[in-house]
């Protein structure tokens, strides 16, 4: 069975390819560590009654092919969904850090100028 994989592109990202490594766990597996209630939800007593079943195994013991890619798919979605956590947590860090230099920028300036409002303050006099 070929493995399915999974392409992120976006105007800041050309392209990010996510594959299936099946011999970690988490492709083995339908039950995802981004998917569900979080665990606060959890902790304040949230029954998961959204829980996906349990892959399911033919005669003979294997996994069925669809079975297969569920769990090849839930195993990418972890991996798109840390990624794009990733990605939003730098932007907001990025957003913070400018929003910060703006602020510092704009107290050195009025620090040493005297404050923006002194050139409308000598207009007026």
């Amino acid at each position: 069975m070929s493995e399915v994989s999974a392409t992120y592109s976006s105007p800041e990202i050309e392209k990010r390819v996510f594959s299936v490594d099946s011999s970690q766990n988490r492709y083995n597996t339908t039950n995802g560590s981004t998917t569900g209630p979080s665990a606060y939800v959890l902790q304040a007593g949230q029954i998961d009654k959204d829980k996906p079943a349990e892959p399911k195994r033919s005669n003979d013991g294997e996994f069925t092919f669809l079975s297969k890619v569920r769990m090849q798919l839930t195993g990418l979605q972890d991996d798109i969904n840390e990624f794009l956590t990733h990605q939003m947590e730098t932007a907001k860090n990025k957003k913070l850090k400018q929003d910060d230099e703006l602020r510092i920028k704009s107290e050195i300036d009025k620090l040493l100028d005297g404050g923006e409002d002194d050139e409308s303050d000598s207009d007026k006099k």
